[in-house]
């Protein structure tokens, strides 16, 4: 589909793989689309590297991992400086910071490049997430802005988007956010098609009101969702969603990494992403479908029930059952961007956030155009604040939160399956939260390992533990010998184990 996006816009491309089933069939639809002059198919490497000019420009996507390092190991030989491989995989950015650094010696640049679109966008036009080195990316700059998808102001989506892995990060960035929008609009599914017996022409009728006005208006997730719920089975004795197997196979294979690295990345950063690690643990388990049997016959299973409503009742839980799916789908944003700003900052990538968003207007699979119009007035106006502190996210956030509440305690009351809209609440409620219950934790830690704890009396220090320089006055004669010590070279913390003040240097 990308060769014959590229060979659309005029560009000549040689293309090789080691499956000639799939070459096969890349050549009989350059030949249905009229591009077969542009399209060269090449046995091996040698006639794909000896029909190109130079600098050559390689362009793979490939299962990450072994197989991406197979392809670069392979390329090798044919490798002058100027050469430039770009890396359309969903790959770990640990891994093509490793081949850039195993490349760049040789003067031959390693693109990390997100594409996200699937088929249809690499046909037609994906958004692209390339992150390399300067010199690279403004030489293939050009080249991907001819087939990048354009936004609704014409705008191509694609932007240098920062050094090192910085362009895999994005992506994985991307998919963490996806992950968790599609599991929040399929607990709204069930609770329409289980706990309100709503047939799939109904439930299609409301995506489709959702998607064309409102807060997730063009929301691409959800425009797919209303054709979907619709789809009859071919003996059309019923709608097909109802005989598809609720097991994701992605994270059975293996074949997806970023949902599971996202999650990692978000936990090593410190960055709480509950409503994206939620909805990675549902995928999980329903890809073991054998489990799940297994404990379903021992432990046995809890089955939706129906939501009692009086007459009318029914359009109101909808319209907050839109504001749930929609506060949960900003939260996704707002936990996935968190982390990119978090790592951005760590590894020195020069990332612009608003480009991000810019690029993901339209191509993509989060595309969500009242979001992406949020995020930028919120960047315009708040850039520097957390995303949780700025005034128009906020103010969308405070809009919807009861509408969340609603919706999580009726499906909860229905044994409804709500894994990303509970996250997503529960979040809302600690994330800035000044009263948690963690300080009995924080004594709990303390009392068998004398991990020393704070006082409310003490100020607020963004300090790692055992680091409070706080001298209380309690201690004031027991230190009077070290005066003239630094401050900063005592740490001073109250421990239930010495049930006394201790110090130490």
């Amino acid at each position: 589909m990308l060769a014959l996006l590229l060979a659309g816009n005029g560009v000549d491309v040689s293309i090789y793989d080691s499956s000639e089933a799939s070459l096969g069939k890349a050549a009989e639809n350059a030949e249905k689309s009229g591009l077969a002059a542009r399209v060269h198919v090449c046995k091996d490497y040698d006639a794909l590297c000896q029909s190109l000019g130079g600098p050559k420009v390689f362009i793979f996507s490939l299962p990450n991992g072994r197989p991406g390092d197979a392809v670069v190991q392979q390329l090798q030989p044919y490798l002058t400086r100027g050469d430039i491989v770009i890396d359309g995989s969903n790959e770990n950015y640990q891994v093509t910071q490793s081949r850039q650094a195993m490349l760049r010696p040789r003067g031959v640049a390693y693109i990390g490049m997100g594409i996200s679109g699937g088929f249809i966008g690499a046909r037609h036009g994906p958004s692209l997430m390339p992150g390399g080195d300067k010199w690279a990316l403004e030489q293939v700059l050009p080249l991907l802005t001819k087939i990048a998808a354009k936004d609704d102001y014409g705008r191509p989506c694609v932007t240098k988007i920062g050094s090192g892995g910085s362009g895999h990060f994005v992506k994985m960035v991307h998919n963490g956010i996806e992950h968790g929008i599609m599991a929040a609009i399929c607990e709204a599914w069930e609770l329409m098609d289980k706990c309100l017996h709503m047939d799939g022409e109904e439930i299609g009728s409301v995506f489709d009101s959702w998607c064309a006005e409102g807060e997730l208006k063009g929301n691409f997730l959800v425009s797919i969702s209303g054709p979907i719920c619709r789809t009859k089975n071919q003996s059309n004795s019923g709608f097909l969603l109802h005989n598809i197997r609720d097991a994701v196979v992605q994270d059975a294979n293996d074949s997806e990494g970023t949902g599971v690295w996202a999650n990692l990345e978000a936990v090593a950063a410190h960055i709480p992403a509950p409503s994206l690690s939620a909805a990675h643990y549902l995928r999980i388990a329903s890809a073991d479908v054998l489990q799940r049997c297994s404990i379903n016959a021992s432990l046995g299973s809890v089955s939706p029930g129906q939501i009692a409503l009086a007459p009318g009742e029914r359009s109101e839980l909808l319209e907050d059952l839109r504001e749930a799916v929609y506060v949960a789908v900003l939260a996704c944003f707002v936990q996935g961007l968190n982390l990119l700003e978090r790592v951005n900052r760590r590894e020195g990538w020069s990332i612009h956030v608003e480009q991000v968003i810019r690029i993901w207007r339209a191509g993509c699979i989060i595309k969500s155009d009242y979001i992406a119009d949020l995020f930028d007035r919120s960047y315009a106006r708040d850039a520097g604040l957390h995303l949780l502190c700025r005034e128009d996210i906020v103010g969308e956030i405070k809009k919807c939160w009861p509408s969340l509440k609603t919706v999580v305690l009726k499906g909860l009351e229905a044994d409804a399956h709500l894994p990303c809209l509970t996250a997503t609440l529960e979040y809302l409620k600690y994330v800035g939260s000044t009263d948690l219950p963690t300080n009995f934790m924080e004594a709990q830690l303390d009392s068998f390992g004398a991990h020393g704890f704070d006082l409310k009396s003490e100020p607020v220090r963004h300090l790692s533990k055992g680091m409070s320089i706080t001298r209380p006055l309690t201690i004031v004669k027991l230190i009077s010998s070290f005066r003239k010590t630094p401050q900063r070279l005592v740490r001073y913390r109250r421990s239930f184990r010495s049930q006394a003040w201790k110090y130490k240097w």
